[in-house]
């Protein structure tokens, strides 16, 4: 790993600066439009959640007004701030897509939530600049690209020492994002990029807590502060990326250049691994997993009453990050196999009405959670972490033991979700927020994004 020649910065601000709508390949923008339809539905569905209501509570005593709304809302924000309303609504539900990983020594599931921030700083800056949705797709194209591809350059100690790369990496999907809407140039744009690294932060200490979903929304809110510092003639060191004392070396102990260095946009990380679009709204570690439980009690016709045991096999990574054993309330469930795979097993169902603290805490859900056992795989975790493996067993009253072995879930590249799924999805999310009969149109402007002269019709359909 070095960190020493100055190119990364270099070379990410040539390409926020170079591209354009038209580089973006056809296949690239449908999936982006795909992300951003999942975006903007769980930034719905993170709307009425307790630490959204608080950021508004705060953003509102300061008194401050502007152009730029959150989805779920009518009230106008500095599009800073609706970035943060956004990005911490978005990620309230831990329902919003994961990063994927191409090299085993790359660990699938501890990168970054791509969409949220990317698309926060989009939505806000794009509002406030009066950016039209060709402009939209995009800033937040090129805001995922960066975001990825730095998130998988920086070397893998810098997630597992505890930082939280969507809040780490987030800030640069907002910086580049606007900066690529406020069109600035390649030195300001190195400008933005090291102002951003100064704010990048993010603990995973605080899984399970509000401050995780912060750390998106700090993130979208921090990436667009950065670039317009830096638009206003704000210093930085024009290579903070780089160096011994730049980001890479101080936050992760150095950099794989060519993860970055002619490889932004070849091939787009949207295209090549891809993203994967959640199931359900927690950890996306355990869904493979969740995804095999499920399909062995549908097929089998499980009573729960009947289960004696549920165990899984699986790998550290999984293991690790999956910390709650005996969860206390739903953000503590996000993150604990026992809760996912017990209140699964008793339900055959782990959407947004489950994870709430009454269910949790719900003496059913407890007795089955104990049921649950997970045990370190040693055959799983020798084959790396590029994939989320697991091995899943239900054993029955009479002995009888159903398997199955997992891979891969709903919503990833080998097991997309059709436009009805992501349809049926953002309903659910958008349930409560929107009226009933406001959700089929609001779907239809997001698909059609490219197609509007502002993104401020976009969020007309959008915040009820």
């Amino acid at each position: 790993m070095t960190t020493l020649t100055g190119a990364v910065t270099q070379e990410t601000a040539r390409f926020i600066v170079e591209t354009t709508h038209d580089d973006l390949p056809a296949e690239l923008r449908a999936e982006s439009l795909r992300c951003i339809v999942d975006g903007l539905g769980v930034m719905l569905a993170g709307a009425p959640e307790e630490c959204t209501q608080i950021v508004h509570r705060y953003v509102g005593s300061l008194g401050v007004s502007g152009a730029a709304r959150a989805p779920g809302f009518a009230v106008s924000y500095p599009a800073e701030f609706a970035a943060l309303a956004s990005g911490v609504s978005g990620h309230a539900h831990d329902f919003d897509d994961t990063q994927l990983a191409s090299t085993p020594d790359r660990v699938y599931g501890l990168l970054t939530h791509p969409t949220v921030p990317a698309l926060s700083a989009a939505l806000a800056v794009g509002q406030e600049t009066g950016a039209t949705g060709k402009d939209l797709v995009r800033a937040f194209s090129v805001g995922l690209e960066v975001e990825c591809k730095l998130a998988e350059a920086v070397n893998p100690q810098h997630y597992q020492r505890g930082f939280h790369s969507t809040g780490t990496f987030g800030v640069f999907a907002s910086a580049a994002a606007t900066a690529s809407l406020l069109g600035l140039d390649h030195q300001t744009t190195r400008t933005a990029l090291s102002i951003a690294g100064s704010k990048s932060a993010g603990l995973r200490v605080n899984f399970g807590t509000m401050t995780k979903p912060y750390h998106s929304g700090a993130a979208a809110q921090n990436g667009v502060v950065a670039a317009k510092l830096a638009s206003l003639g704000y210093s930085a060191d024009p290579s903070g990326l780089d160096g011994p004392w730049g980001f890479f070396a101080v936050a992760g102990g150095g950099v794989d250049e060519e993860y970055v260095l002619g490889r932004l946009g070849r091939p787009w990380a949207l295209l090549d691994p891809g993203v994967s679009v959640k199931p359900y709204p927690c950890g996306s570690l355990l869904h493979p997993a969740m995804d095999a439980l499920r399909g062995l009690l549908i097929e089998h016709d499980v009573d729960p009453a009947r289960i004696r045991e549920v165990r899984l096999g699986t790998a550290s990574n999984v293991l690790n990050a999956l910390r709650y054993a005996e969860p206390e309330n739903a953000l503590q469930g996000k993150f604990s196999i026992q809760f996912m795979l017990g209140v699964l097993a008793l339900r055959r169902r782990a959407g947004i009405a489950e994870f709430r603290d009454e269910v949790v805490r719900d003496p059913e859900v407890r007795a089955m959670m104990a049921r649950v056992k997970p045990y370190l795989d040693g055959e799983i975790e020798a084959r790396g972490f590029e994939r989320i493996r697991s091995r899943v067993e239900v054993e029955l009253d009479d002995g009888a033991v159903l398997e199955r072995e997992a891979a891969v879930s709903r919503g990833t590249p080998e097991w997309p979700m059709t436009r009805e799924d992501l349809a049926e999805k953002f309903t659910d999310c958008a349930a409560g927020v929107l009226a009933a009969s406001a959700i089929p149109a609001a779907i239809e402007t997001a698909w059609g994004v490219e197609g509007l002269g502002s993104v401020g019709e976009l969020l007309d359909a959008v915040c009820g």
